[in-house]
């Protein structure tokens, strides 16, 4: 079966779309933020952006924590959409497809928003929902892989 024929493609398609499009909002989200508090690392951004020759030599902990949930957002969201592909194209049920790729989905975006309002336990409990979902798809990679 071609990949995107499998019944869940659509989905999938549609919440990767979403995902990187989250992405790149968190990512602009530490830009906004700069621009707001005039915290530039850059001498030239400073100057080019707030007629200000000083740049800051620590973070600032609002744009520090932007910038690490897009690092995150990095290091879950990418191999999702790598694996997500593996996964459909093993042919999985088409039922536990769609609820995992959903499922990640959601979660992720819970996990954006926990992290940028710093809201614990909900943000660990997102991150580990979202990783069991992968954890699941590698799971039925595998079998397919050993089993086929």
């Amino acid at each position: 079966m071609e990949i995107t024929q499998h019944p869940a493609f659509a989905t999938f398609a549609f919440c990767a779309a979403f995902l990187v499009l989250k992405m790149l909002v968190v990512g602009h989200i530490s830009g906004i933020w700069r621009i707001r508090k005039l915290a530039y690392l850059n001498p030239e951004d400073a100057k080019a952006f707030s007629q200000i020759e000083e740049t800051r030599l620590e973070e600032d902990p609002d744009i520090a924590r932007t910038l690490r949930a897009h690092r995150n957002d990095l290091e879950s969201t990418l191999p999702f959409l790598a694996i997500g592909l593996v996964y459909l194209a093993v042919d999985p049920s088409p039922g536990l497809a769609k609820g995992l790729i959903i499922t990640f989905t959601v979660f992720r975006t819970l996990f954006s928003v926990f992290y940028l309002a710093a809201i614990q336990p909900w943000r660990s409990l997102s991150f580990i929902v979202g990783e069991l979902c992968v954890i699941v798809m590698l799971g039925q990679i595998f079998w397919w892989a050993v089993a086929g």
